[in-house]
């Protein structure tokens, strides 16, 4: 897809990962729009990037509802729907407050689902799009400590791949990012987990995990949005691990090839 003035939605766009991909698709010519609690910050990163802001809470049924809409009436139709919006746990499951587990898979998982749903009928109707996920190598492998992020993250995956196969061959494609540690305050928050640190402590000793910027992120992410890539993988060191745990997707997409999965809607 050409970058030059196509629309980019961002969730969780005021900090970390979030700020580095909109600063990396605004300097490939994008008009970015930025959606995250943080009014003030989008809106001086808005303004920065000449780009656009709109506050919105993605665990909040209430303003998720019709939100494409808004957005596409206000600005312009939404060519790439970036998903990065994501929080995290901390604590033994038996720990965790229910209203927090609520939260998590809320912004981790439904919102993705929500706006999934709100965006795809324009652009199937458009016969162009791309949908990126902000997915964890917590998706694939079981980590101390973030039992309810862990459950999030792996049904948010299983749905990219889901969506991926429903949109074949409307021109719409689909990129998952299974990220590691990333040098950003929510790593910073996780590590504060005494289990999950003596985890990721160890396998760092085993050279199997390795910080990468959110700028790194973000570039990556753009490249797999102009080259139709389905997948952005940190660590590196972990691709074999990764690859293993995306052959069942992929098995099946191969034993279905040239099913018209839409056939029933045309």
């Amino acid at each position: 897809m050409d970058l030059n003035d196509a629309c980019v939605l961002i969730t969780g766009a005021s900090r970390g990962i979030g700020a580095s991909l909109a600063r990396a698709f605004a300097g490939q010519g994008a008009h970015v729009i930025l959606a995250a609690r943080s009014a003030d910050e989008i809106e001086s990163l808005a303004t920065e990037l000449n780009g656009s802001s709109i506050p919105l809470d993605v665990a909040n049924p209430e303003q998720l509802s019709g939100f494409i809409d808004r957005v596409e009436s206000q600005v312009a139709p939404v060519d790439i729907l970036i998903n990065n919006a994501g929080i995290e746990t901390q604590e033994f499951i038996e720990d965790i407050e229910e209203d927090r587990i609520e939260e998590v898979l809320a912004t981790n998982l439904l919102a993705p689902m929500r706006l999934t749903r709100q965006v795809l009928p324009g652009m199937v109707k458009r016969g162009r799009g791309h949908l990126l996920y902000t997915s964890s190598i917590a998706a694939i492998t079981p980590a101390p400590g973030l039992a309810a992020y862990c459950a999030s993250k792996a049904g948010l995956t299983r749905f990219a791949e889901t969506i991926r196969m429903e949109t074949t061959g409307t021109g719409i494609h689909v990129t998952t990012m299974h990220l590691g540690p990333v040098d950003t305050e929510m790593w910073t928050r996780v590590t504060n987990n005494p289990a999950f640190d003596q985890a990721q402590q160890r396998l760092r000793r085993l050279r199997m995990l390795a910080d990468v910027s959110p700028d790194k992120v973000a570039a990556d992410a753009v490249q797999a949005v102009l080259k139709q890539k389905r997948d952005v993988r940190h660590p590196k060191r972990l691709w074999p691990t990764m690859a293993l745990a995306a052959a069942p997707g992929r098995i099946a997409e191969f034993l279905v090839r040239g099913v018209n999965h839409r056939i029933h809607k045309t």
